[in-house]
Order: C-alpha cells, then structure tokens, then sequence
C-alpha cells in the first residue's frame, strides 16, 4: 500500500483564495450599518457646529461671559494652529490661550511675572461650573505659591506660609509693623474720640444737648465712577459738615463771618482785612482776635507753631468754644507788635484716607454691622495718635474660612474668606489704592530673586 504523502502545496490548494471576495448577508448588512453611522455622525457634527454648539459644551458659562452667548471660537481656540476649518469641538481639539482672556480684561501681571510658575488664566478663573462669579478664584490658586514662598532676599513684613484667611495669615501690616509713617500719619491733629460719644453733648450753637453717632463725621464716598471693588471707602472727614457746627472759627463780635478752614498763612490774611475794616488801626483788637482764632480754635485740634507772643487765654467752654477770655488783656506797643510780627503755623494732619493699602474693602458691603463692633478702641480713645483700625481677630469672626468663593453657601455669620475677596492678584490697580491713579505699582521682586522649586 503507498503512502499518502500531505505536502504544503497540497495543503494549500484545498483553501479558496476568493473566500473574502464573496458576499454573505451579514457582511452587507455590516457594511450598511457602519456607513449609516458615519453618514450620521458627520451630519450631526455639521448640523450642531452650524447652528449650536452646547453638544460640546461641558457645563453652562458663567454670567460675566453671557455675552458670547453660543460663540465658543470666541475663546476656544484650535490646539494645532491652521485646524480652524474642523468642527467646533471635534475631537475636543479646543483650548483657552490666554491670548483670548487677554483680547477684552487688560490686567497687570502678579509681582510682575515673578512668580515661580506663572498659571495660565483657566488655571484659577474655572468656566464652566455656572453662573458663579468668575473673578472669584479658588483659594488653592493663592496657597499653591504664598504656603510655602521662596525668595532669596524676603523683606521682613512678607509672610511665607499663608494657608488662608484663618491658617497662617498674619495680622495686618498697619498693626503689624506700627511703622513711623502709619503713627506719623495720626500726628498733627487732636481728636479725642471718647469726649466725642459721650451723651449729651452741649455743642450746638442752639445748646440743645446730642449725642453724636459715628456717622456723623464718617461717611462712605461717592460711589460714582468706581466699580464695584472699589467703592465703599470712607471718606475723608469735612470741616465744614461736621465740625463747624459745634466748632465755630469766629475771632470777633464785631465780625458776622468765620474764619476758612485754610492754611495759616490765608486765615490770617482773612482776619486781618476783616479787622482792618471793623477796627482799623487797632492792634489790640487785631490781637484778640488773632489769639482767639490760633490759640483758642485752632490749636484746640492742631499743633499750632509762632504763638508764643500772643496772649494766652481762658477756655471757657471746650466744645462751645465762644468767647475767649484773655489773660493779660493790656499790652504795650512792643508787646502789641512782636505779636503782629508772628506769623502761626498750623502743623498738617497727614492721616491717609486707606491704612490697608494692599487690600481692598468695602463699608458698604459691611453696613449691617455697628461701627463699633469693628472700631471698639474708638469708645475710649483719647488720643489722635492712637490707630483704630480692627485687627485680624476682629475679621476672622465672620470671615471663619469655613465658606469659599465657589460655594456651597453655609448658614448666616459664616462669610466668605476667598482672598479675591480683599486681594487682587493682578496689581494693574494697586497704585489706585495709594495715589489715586492706575498706573502699575514697581515690582515688590526681580525675578532673580526667585528661587526654582
């Protein structure tokens, strides 16, 4: 019997080559399927980038972008330059340069540029989580540099690890450091806070007796023309509406009018013409009414220079201040001249209308809580030298760091500690705190003396 012999060839032939080439209805029916799907997904994506484009949208805008409404190239930009003509949203091959943030906000850099790693914008400011305000960035923005801030030269009022408002955060520079310029600012003028809420004031021309609220003499400005985040400041306080009422600048009987609340040099040439006109050629009436306005009124508030060779006088009445009574009422004609010959000078107040310059803080955001509760020193404050500004114990009460920028809302007295809320990151505006303008602030570092992580 002959052996049967399998070669590889004839292995071979007993396959057929064409197998593939020949339909079946369930190949046809795979083949119809998949192009019906194809033809799907491209009118899809065409119909969706032509007419909206929320099927890409991973959550609704906030309201500070609701005007872009459906423009997503707006800010949404290709990853691979020149892929413009694809589908909104294909192949999530979209971004947001910074470029496009930087097309409408116009914003100085932080510390300018000197930070270790500097974040693009949608590292902090998050979109897509709803109508939350997006200037509010999270607290890790901050933390992730100022927890642990390396420099090779620190100054010794920067703290290095700041966690958040409750965890780290040092009290306020103004309190913190007394520098000679934050006490120097005090010097100048005398203002005796405690006399000033006492009840039953007989000050008014009237002699009806008041009791002065804090209100009276601080006010906030005039919101017009600041934006939110810079309004609600105090304004200075006003002479003329809330001192003179009680504190009259009459130097003379025979004279109706009251000396302006101006430089020394300008009150004197006031009083002097009036009395010239009233009394002229007589320097003893001259004299009393140049010792009452300087020496009774005006040194009752300010550091009064040039004054020695007036007379001194009698206070009578320390807040109804009318009527001076004068030591030595007879002088000489020598005496009579060397006080002529004296000009005053009248040492200026250079309190500064904002002690925390690095922040920003709003009284009318906070005018649900008493003056006091913030400005308790004030209640027994003898002195215009002292500094009443609250401490940071005083803000943490309500600002507990227990409600974030982001949310959730927790119950009533947990406010929001966010350090947006009183700090900018970027400091385009920061010179507006101190001089008034918007020009950007010199940088606090070089970037050399940064150190690398």
């Amino acid at each position: 019997m002959a052996i049967r012999k399998r070669t590889t060839k004839l292995l071979a032939k007993r396959h057929d080559l064409n197998y593939f080439k020949k339909g079946s209805p369930i190949r046809a029916w795979q083949f119809k399927l998949a192009l019906v799907a194809i033809v799907a997904a491209v009118v899809w994506i065409g119909v969706s980038s032509a007419h909206s484009a929320q099927a890409f949208s991973s959550g609704p805008i906030s309201s500070s972008h609701a005007v872009f409404g459906q423009r997503c190239e707006a800010c949404h930009k290709p990853i691979i330059a020149g892929a413009g003509f694809l589908p909104l949203g294909f192949g999530s091959a979209r971004k947001v340069p910074d470029s496009a943030c930087e097309s409408c906000h116009t914003v100085g850099l932080h510390h300018a540029n000197q930070v270790v790693d500097n974040k693009a914008c949608s590292t902090c400011h998050i979109e897509h989580v709803g109508a939350m305000h997006l200037a509010a960035a999270p607290v890790s923005g901050c933390t992730q540099c100022h927890g642990n801030l390396e420099v090779r030269t620190l100054p010794a009022n920067i703290a290095t690890h700041i966690d958040g408002f409750t965890k780290g955060h040092p009290d306020f520079r103004a309190l913190r450091t007394a520098s000679a310029e934050v006490r120097e600012a005090a010097f100048g003028l005398k203002f005796n806070h405690a006399d000033h809420l006492k009840q039953g004031l007989t000050g008014s021309p009237s002699g009806e007796k008041v009791t002065l609220q804090c209100n009276y003499c601080h006010q906030v400005e005039d919101p017009a023309g600041r934006d939110a985040a810079h309004s609600g400041r105090m304004a200075n306080v006003s002479f003329e509406r809330s001192c003179q009422s009680c504190h009259s600048l009459d130097f003379s009987a025979k004279v109706k009018e009251q000396a302006p609340h101006v430089e020394a040099a300008k009150a004197l040439a006031f009083v002097q013409t009036r009395m010239n006109e009233v009394a002229p050629g007589d320097k003893a009436a001259l004299v009393k009414a140049e010792t009452i306005l300087f020496r009774e009124k005006c040194a009752l508030c300010h550091t009064v220079g040039n004054i020695d060779a007036l007379p001194a006088t009698t206070i009578t009445n320390r807040l109804n201040n009318s009527g001076a009574t004068l030591v030595n009422a007879s002088f000489n004609p020598a005496t009579l001249q060397a006080a002529l010959d004296e000009t005053p000078t009248i040492a200026p107040s250079h309190a500064p209308q904002r002690f925390f310059t690095a922040a920003l803080f709003s009284h009318t955001a906070h005018n649900t809580v008493q003056c006091e509760e913030c400005h308790a020193a004030a209640l027994t404050s003898s002195s215009g030298n002292d500094l009443l500004m609250p401490n940071i114990g005083v803000c943490q009460r309500c600002h507990d760091g227990q409600s974030r920028p982001q949310g959730p809302a927790l119950s009533s007295g947990h406010a929001e500690s966010g350090c947006g809320l009183c700090h900018e990151y970027h400091e385009t505006l920061r010179a507006e705190l101190k001089t008034g303008t918007f020009a950007p602030m010199p940088a606090a570092f070089r970037i050399d003396q940064l150190t690398s992580r």
